[in-house]
Formats: structure tokens, sequence, C-alpha cells
């Protein structure tokens, strides 16, 4: 054997060896510090093992500390892996698990069940509704591998086969299939108990827990659930929460921070602040003997989510709500069947959320079991139409359109137009609703005279009718931290994007609040709010505070008011639109019959706005009554905006605001009176 040979068998068993010792090494390692207590306690005839501990997720208070979400204290069924039979044991798998669903279901209490397979009334395997996905993922190589074309008869017949269902009826079997699948899904293993039933009985619990010779490795422990003080309470806003899907798992690290069986935010506040409200997971370790004894040590303490404080007075949102509905049910009583709307309530001030209602809506504590019916609800109930939809704003868009007049120069607070309720431009004749005779711009604004402002719009022209719309921030978004709308602002280019032709008739119904104009009830509180103020305009926001839940409280994250925008109006103008509103909320005034008994005085300004829908082919047109009130008139303290659909007016809703208004300056009359008491009592 030649010299280049022997060297290179020689470095070849140099590297033989070298990676026996790094093998023997990372396996010591492994042994030595990875599983140390474990090795350890084997020797001792005692097994331990590292469990998760979970962690209750934080509340969600309104403004003064109401409680809007909390945890509810409850006990749930769980699988543990290292004591339930293993998944090759399908006959004693199938023996628990039917078992367990037979007593919970003749207790009448739920097991989770995520099998996308139910038999319907005709007795017919089918797939559940709404659940491509989960069916999609049944189908895959990472399950049963089957071709997209196979039904729910075919997936039940290859679940049968794989877990040796044949000795139970169809019904059982899909039962246990199913808790089969959840198990697959949620990754069971020691590490990742299988929960089975999230909210049962103590009386459940403990026939289980006292059966655990039956149930092998099945057992009752405590646990919070999700529950809301009132479901009906801005279920829109606050969101819910639900498992954490598969694909919601790969997202970024979320692997490092979840496991299958967690629940995340999925919509509103629970998925905005998620990362707040989640908390941190404890561990504890678990020792059993060989005589069957167990014991457990928490090793770490798991710490509650974070406490989100929103701006929300839980009390005006309810009133909202309530004054909201009965407007809503007056107008489907009287034949509106399709009437809904939605009122919006701010800080004139600061930009804070003080209520958004929407109506139609639905509970959150009972959101999920009835889901798909809220879905197919044609009056659309999970729609959040205080933020999401778009209304043309009607002729509350007129005292926009006068600042801009008087700004720009096009008038001044004497100057007049005579309505002699006609007005043509180019070929068409426009109409007012009444003669109004010669009038100044804070007259117009309290007769809503049409002609007044069509003739301003049509001087400005669009580009200027946009840009103060732009600096009152319509058509454009609030800043809210939840997603909203962002509305549409009339003019060439977006009309032209649509693929229509622009016209100077459409400036002058822009002027008028109509044309292609469509912004949110949140936007017309801010631009409410805006005009309030004197031309500030603040990003709007719901949260508050973000604090630690233990005792200290220490504030985690605080929003301050935060200015988008301030407008420089020359006090002359401001105060002749202002003239105009007062006028329409004070004697005599579209909304006084609502406002006459508040004890404060209100601006407002109404409008009604056409809208065109088609049915069965032919074309109809129904109205919605807006409205946008601020108050007190003199020192501004709440905005209000409100949209009623196939309402007849905005001065029809007003008795909505006047319920607002009685409540807002009722409660803080009260407090005020308190602190001054309180503060007389300390001295």
């Amino acid at each position: 054997m030649n010299e280049k040979k022997k060297i290179k068998r020689s470095s070849i068993m140099i590297i033989i060896t070298l990676i026996i010792a790094v093998a023997l090494g990372a396996r010591l390692f492994f042994i030595q510090v990875i599983k140390g207590d474990y090795y350890a306690s084997v020797g001792t005839g005692t097994i331990a093992k590292k469990v998760d501990i979970d962690a209750s997720r934080g509340e969600i208070l309104d403004s003064t500390g109401t409680p809007l979400v909390y945890n509810k204290q409850t006990t749930r069924i769980v699988f543990d892996a290292s004591y339930f039979p293993s998944s090759e044991e399908h006959e004693a798998r199938a023996d628990i698990i039917i078992k367990l669903i037979h007593f919970l279901e003749s207790k009448k209490e739920e097991w989770v069940n995520d099998l996308p397979i139910e038999i319907n009334k005709k007795g017919e395997l089918v797939f559940s509704e709404n659940r491509e996905d989960d069916i999609n993922y049944l189908k895959s190589d990472k399950y049963l591998n089957l071709n997209d074309y196979a039904t729910a008869q075919n997936c039940f017949d290859a679940l049968k086969d794989m877990y040796e269902l044949d000795a139970y009826s169809d019904e059982d079997a899909l039962k246990i299939a199913s808790v089969r699948y959840g198990m697959v899904v949620g990754a069971f293993s020691v590490p990742n108990p299988y929960v089975f039933a999230l909210e049962v009985s103590d009386e459940t619990a403990a026939y289980i827990e006292e059966n655990r010779a039956v149930f092998q490795g099945v057992g009752a422990e405590a646990t919070t659930v999700r529950n809301y003080k009132d479901g009906t309470l801005c279920p829109h806003l606050l969101g819910i929460t639900g498992p954490i899907t598969a694909e919601e798992l790969e997202e970024g690290n979320n692997r490092d921070i979840y496991k299958l069986t967690d629940y995340i935010g999925k919509s509103g506040i629970e998925k905005l602040c998620e990362d707040y409200l989640k908390g941190t997971r404890g561990e504890k370790t678990v020792y059993s003997t060989s005589t069957g004894e167990i014991s457990s040590v928490i090793t770490t303490e798991p710490e509650q989510g974070n406490t989100v404080t929103l701006t929300l007075d839980a009390g005006l949102q309810k009133t909202a709500q309530n004054a909201l509905k009965k407007k809503v049910d007056k107008l489907v009583s009287a034949g509106n069947p399709k009437a809904a709307g939605a009122v919006v309530a701010l800080d004139a001030n600061s930009g804070a959320v003080l209520c958004a209602a929407t109506y139609p809506s639905y509970n959150n504590n009972s959101y999920t079991k009835n889901y798909e019916k809220l879905a197919a609800d044609k009056s659309a109930p999970l729609w959040d139409r205080a933020l999401m939809s778009g209304y043309a704003p009607g002729s509350t868009f007129k005292p926009c359109m006068a600042i801009a007049a008087l700004e720009e120069g096009i008038i001044n607070t004497s100057s007049t137009f005579y309505c002699n309720k006609e007005y043509e431009v180019g070929n068409i004749t426009l109409k007012c609703l009444g003669y109004h005779g010669s009038e100044n711009v804070s007259q117009a604004i309290d007769d809503s005279c049409n002609i007044f402002f069509y003739n301003v719009g049509n001087q400005l022209g669009i580009d200027r009718i946009d840009k103060y719309a732009t600096m009152f921030g319509l058509g454009q978004a609030t800043g809210i931290e939840l997603p909203e709308a962002t509305g549409t602002l009339a003019g060439i280019a977006e009309r032209e994007a649509a693929g229509g032709e622009w016209y100077i008739g459409d400036t002058v119904q822009a002027a008028i609040g109509q044309s292609d104009n469509v912004f949110s009830p949140l936007q017309l509180a801010n631009y409410c709010a805006t005009l309030a103020n004197g031309g500030t305009r603040y990003e709007t926001h719901i949260i508050k505070t973000i604090t630690t839940y233990d005792n200290t409280k220490n504030i985690v994250d605080k929003t301050e008011p935060k200015v988008a925008y301030k407008m420089s109006i020359q006090p002359q103008n401001l105060s002749a639109v202002k003239s105009g509103m007062e006028a329409v909320g004070g004697p005599g005034g579209f909304c006084w019959d609502a406002y006459k008994d508040l004890p404060v005085k209100c601006a407002a300004k109404t409008g009604t706005a056409q809208v065109k829908e088609k049915v069965n082919g032919y074309e109809r047109t129904y109205d919605n009554g807006i409205l946008i009130t601020y108050a007190p008139a003199d020192n501004p303290q709440i905005a209000i905006a409100q949209v009623i659909e196939r309402a007849d007016s905005g001065s029809s809703t007003a008795e909505i605001t006047a319920s607002l208004l009685e409540y807002y300056f009722k409660k803080n009359s009260t407090s005020k009176n308190s602190s001054s008491t309180n503060n007389t009592l300390l001295g």
C-alpha cells in the first residue's frame, strides 16, 4: 500500500471517530442536561414530565373600568397522552371516546366536534357548510390522501378503515372519528393535551375523575373561558376569539408562542390587541410513581394577559343601541323591512370614540352557535355599519360647503342668494324643498336651502369642494385602530376611474352631499367634531390604556390625542356656520321637538339622501336619514353622527341623538356633583 492510500485511510478513520465522538457527546448532553430530571426520576421509581400551564387572557374594560370582556372560571375535560391509549390501540381509544360522548350527551353537555362531516335530516353524510379549508385538509395527503372529488361518504369510509370503526353504528363511528380527527389536527402528545370538552359541570367533572379506571388518560382541569358581560354590547367592536388555525400557526414566529389547542383573537379588539391580551403560559412538573401516585409542582407561574381599557362608555353604548333598535324596529313595523342604521359619538376635543352602535346586530355569547344563521341573514347583522358602511351625507355636507365658500371668498357672512325652488344648470333643472327667498349662509344652513348651495358649489368647482372635504377628513381613514371604510369623495378622477364622465350638474349635486359622495358614520362624526371644536381634526381612537394585570397596574401603552389636521378658519366664518347649526337644534329648528327638553343647547344639521337600488330589474329609490349634532353649542364636548337607512329624513331620527345627549349630560352632571361633594367632605 502506498503512502497516499495510507494517509487517505487514516483521514477517513479520524473523521469517523470524530463523528462517533460528537454523536456520543450530544447523546450524553441530551441525557444528562435536557432529560436529566427525567432519567434521575426514573432511577428512583418516579417519572417526571414538564406540562404547560395555559395563561388567562387579559380583560377588556370600558373607560370607567366596567368589565366588557372577562374570564369565567370553568372546568374542561382533557386527554393526557402519557396515559391515554396509544394511536395504534384503536379499540381502546374508541371505547373510551364513545363512553365519554354518550355520558356528556346524557347530561346535555357539549363536546368538541371539529370534523367537517355531518349527517343531514335525510340520514345522508354531507360536508358541513363554510368548512372548505377543513374539508380540503381532510382529503389531502396530510390526512386521508383522497381525490379532490371525494364525497363525504368516501371520507367517512376512509375514516372507518383508518380507525377500525366497523363495529359501531354510523352515528357513533362519525363521533369517534371526529375526536380522532381533532386529536391529529391538535397534534395530540405529552406537551399537547387534547381538549375533549371546553366547559362541563362540576358533576360531570367529578364523575370522570371518580372513574379514571374506565376513562384511562382522561381528566378534568380548571381553566377559564372568554365571557362577555353583555354579549349584545358592541359585539362588532369587541370581536371574538377562536381556535388557532394551522395557517395562523405558521405565521411569523407563532409556533414559538402558540399551540394548536390555543385560542386567539379573530376580530375586533380581541384581534387588534392579541399581543397584549394573550398572556404568557407557565409550566409545571408532574411526578408519577410506580404505585400510581401523582403530584405536581409549578415551576413557572403563568401570567395573565394585560388589561385593555377602551374609550367607550358602556352606558352610552347601551343607550345608543337601544335607541337605534327602537327607531329601526319602528320603521320595519311601518313597512320598511330593510331598515337599518348606525350611530357614532366622539369626544369633540380628542377624537376618542364614546360609542359606535350598529343595528341589526347580534350576541357575542351565542355567536359561534348561531354563526350560520347570522351569516345567512339578509339584514347583515354581522356587518359593522358604523365603521364599514358608506353613505351619501345629504345636507349634512352643507356646513363643509359653507366653510369652503366663506374661506375661499366666494361669499361673505352677509352674501345672499335668492331661492325660488328651482336652479338651472346645463340642460337640467334642480329643485329645492321650499321657496326660501333671499337667504344668507346661516339661514341657508338652518333651512337647508339647496339653491344657496347649488350656487356656491357651482362657483367653487369640484376641486375646491374636495379640498375642504379632505380637510374635514371626509373620504379618508379617520385613524381608528380597527378596520374602517375610507369612503369616496365625488370628483372627476373618481368618476373617470369608474368609466364614467363628469358633468357640471355633478358638481352642484356634490355640493349638497349627493353625486358620488360616500362617507362612513364614523367619518361624519369626526367631521362634526372638527366643526364643533373650531377646525382641529383629531385621529379617532378607541384604545385608552393598556395596563398590566397585576396590582401595580403599570401602564404598558396609552393613547394620547393626536391632531391629524388643523384648519385656520376665520372666526366670523366659523361663527356664521355654527349660528346656522344652532338654529337647526334650537327653537323652531328641524330637531327642536326632540331636543327641547335637553339640559344643554345643541347645534345640528339634518340630511336626507336619495338612494337608488334595483329590485327585480326595476330601479327604485328610497331615502336615508342623516344627522350630525354637537353639544353644548357654546362649549362642545360631544359630537354625534347617525345614518338610518330608509328613514324619511334626518330630523325624524333626532330622537336617537336626544337619548344619547340626555344620558351623557345627566351622567356628567351627576359625576360633577359627586366630585364636588367628595371634595367638600375631604375639606
